[in-house]
């Protein structure tokens, strides 16, 4: 089946199956592509919420840089 033969009906596919299509695309590809990521792993990530240290270093950075202004 060529692309051709298909754009006219995906673009016929409710909203929810447009995102259902892209979800099994997207899964594919990553499969193909031999993803780092696993299913079912949790992977860490960086937020800046509940981040104290952070915040009082900048604040004291700001401070020690405000002064001489």
């Amino acid at each position: 089946m060529q692309i051709a033969e298909i754009m006219p009906m995906l673009h016929q596919l409710s909203r929810a199956d447009k995102f259902r299509v892209v979800q099994f695309l997207t899964s594919d590809l990553a499969d193909q592509e031999g993803a780092i990521l696993h299913p079912g792993i949790g992977y860490p990530i960086w937020s800046p919420y509940d981040s104290a240290d952070a915040a009082a270093t900048l604040t004291q950075y700001l401070r020690e840089n405000s002064e001489g202004s």
